[in-house]
């Protein structure tokens, strides 16, 4: 008998690809665009460039989503 993705169980390895592609690049992105409209946007732009590059070139977003905002400091 041959095997036919009926009788497959469980996510394939282009599926599972597809969800951390999702988890670890589309999400910390969002993030890091609600963090930007969280910036303040005064002097001191420190927030407003980090979380602009992030927004900007959505690879940076990985690592700009977890520097801290304005509404926090």
């Amino acid at each position: 008998m041959k095997n036919t993705m009926k009788d497959q169980k469980g996510f394939t390895l282009i599926e599972l690809i597809i969800v951390l592609v999702f988890i670890f690049g589309i999400v910390p992105w969002v993030w890091n665009v609600v963090k930007f409209t969280n910036c303040d946007f005064k002097s001191d732009y420190k927030c407003e460039v980090i979380h602009g590059i992030g927004v900007f070139v959505p690879p940076a977003s990985i690592i700009t989503v977890w520097f801290d905002d304005d509404s926090i400091s």
